[in-house]
């Protein structure tokens, strides 16, 4: 008999533990850690519409309104690179207050839960942001800044065929195949990115009267579209004048320049651009040009450096003398300079900032950008003065492919010389410094050779570490491109395509300390 009643507290044991474990199911959430939802929050003006969710996971989660399904509805959308998309759709509000929905989602034993909030009837959404700051000066803007991303391949390009022609919007696609969303800028917010670049190209297909260099007003909009993007993740913005089929970087810096004509031109391209973003706060910086006197055209028909930086001097004194006559907050509004070939030593070598002037205090940056040891970041193929490496670092020398290391002279040392040398010249001396592009290709695909995969990761976490800790905000390209590539989202998707740069960049951020001034 005693026996029959152990047998019997035991089994009622059992069958309470397992309707205690069922039941904690519904009351807790098992965390795994593959299993993340990119914007957890969605803001919807009483006009609804339809934003997307973006969830990484090992497979296909599931996704369900459990509450306000009389005015919220979602459907799976697509799937790419590990991330799964899913389109909420909001219904526009006949309420006198805000209303909220719940989107649960939920992949195995774990769920995430969706905050959908819909403004009242007519109301618009008004981004929960710091107010403006007109009054930030460089550095204080700077050190808000790192890490950055760059919207690269997008807004800037174009054909060098249609310069001063309008080719319309859609050459927002001509180098990479997505146009970019706020599902992506979103992605990258989450990521833990503070600023994003966004080389813009208007001369180069986005003129609609030569005479007066006119830009589009369609694609002004479209700029404004991506800006806002990025201002409603409270996230620090540039936009500048890239390469834009090199009517001033490259032929605005020959001996037969007209200087006075190229100076007319450039103010009335800037004062456009000033006007139309005159409104937007200290989130949002001007870069003046992108690498002025690089490539392009006959490289000998250039300016000889000394030369050369006097002009660009001359081109950035225009610059900024076309946004600060714009008013508003353009006068106060941080702008950044970029010297010859934004190259570390042509810049430290020739007393750039001495030529520059501007009438706001403490409002100038310098722009540079790093990719060194070319041969190992961009090089594409194999050339009679070098071969292209796969191999970085003092700790990567072995690889499966002899002949394939980087010098060593160029190694993490280096790094360090070159990011203190724009400390000791503009960082100390009151100018906080851009690194507005730096990046090392991913030639293989991860996981093919170890020591390829750590190359690419102790650079991105070298440039990353030693940047923040000179005064430096690195900005990493990004190309939305096959391998080889700096690509690090997929933008297709709103989704990371490379971790092991991600991984790298804010392992180095977390190591990193910005230096007192």
């Amino acid at each position: 008999m005693k026996k029959f009643k152990y047998l019997y507290l035991l089994l009622l044991g059992i069958v309470c533990g397992l309707a205690f474990s069922a039941c904690s199911y519904e009351d807790d959430d098992y965390d795994e850690p593959s299993f993340k939802v990119l914007n957890p929050e969605l803001s919807f003006d009483g006009t609804g519409g339809v934003q997307t969710i973006n969830v990484q996971a090992d497979a296909q989660p599931t996704a369900s309104v459990i509450e306000g399904a009389d005015w919220c509805s979602v459907t799976y959308k697509d799937q790419a690179a590990g991330t799964y998309n899913f389109d909420v759709t909001v219904a526009a509000s006949q309420e006198d207050e805000a209303t909220t929905a719940t989107v649960r989602i939920i992949q195995g034993y774990s769920r995430k839960d969706v905050t959908i909030t819909r403004a009242k009837k007519g109301a618009v959404v008004t981004p929960d942001v710091p107010p403006a700051d007109m009054n930030k000066t460089a550095m204080e803007v700077a050190q808000l800044m790192y890490p950055g991303w760059n919207l690269g391949n997008t807004l800037e390009g174009g054909d060098s065929k249609n310069l001063w022609k309008n080719a319309g919007i859609e050459t927002e696609t001509v180098w990479q195949n997505a146009k970019t969303t706020q599902a992506l800028i979103d992605a990258v917010k989450a990521s833990g990115f503070k600023s994003v670049r966004i080389p813009c190209s208007w001369v180069m297909g986005h003129i609609t009267d030569a005479e007066a260099c006119t830009i589009d007003a369609d694609w002004l909009t479209r700029v404004h579209e991506v800006v806002d993007y990025c201002i409603k993740n409270n996230l620090y913005v540039i936009i500048n004048q890239h390469w834009d089929g090199g009517w001033i970087e490259h032929d605005g810096f020959t001996a037969a320049t007209d200087v006075d004509a190229t100076k007319a031109k450039l103010t009335k391209i800037w004062t456009q651009i000033a006007n139309s973003f005159k409104n937007y706060d200290e989130r949002l910086i001007f870069a003046g040009m992108n690498e002025p006197g690089v490539g392009g055209g006959d490289a000998n028909a250039l300016l000889g450096t000394a030369d050369l930086a006097n002009r660009i001097a001359e081109y950035e004194q225009t610059f900024i003398e076309a946004v600060r006559a714009t008013g508003g907050n353009n006068a106060k509004r941080v702008l950044i300079v970029q010297g010859p070939n934004t190259d570390i030593d042509k810049f430290v070598a020739n007393n750039y900032m001495s030529k520059i002037k501007d009438s706001a205090t403490d409002r100038l940056m310098v722009e540079v950008h790093f990719y060194d040891p070319y041969n190992f970041t961009d090089l594409s193929e194999d050339k009679d003065w070098g071969k292209y490496c796969l191999y970085w670092g003092k700790n990567n020398t072995n690889g499966s492919e002899a002949g394939r290391t980087a010098d060593a002279k160029y190694n993490e040392d280096y790094v360090e010389a070159q990011m203190k040398k724009m400390k000791t010249n503009f960082f100390d001396k009151g100018y906080p410094v851009l690194i507005g592009e730096f990046g090392a290709n991913q030639r293989l695909a991860i996981g093919k050779d170890a020591v390829h995969d750590a190359s690419v990761k102790d650079y991105y976490k070298a440039v990353v570490t030693s940047a923040i800790n000179n005064g430096c905000v690195p900005m990493a390209w990004d190309t939305n491109s096959g391998l080889p590539s700096m690509t690090i989202f997929n933008r297709a998707g709103a989704s990371v395509s490379n971790a092991n740069m991600l991984e790298s960049i804010k392992a180095a951020v977390a190591a990193a300390k910005w230096p007192a001034k």
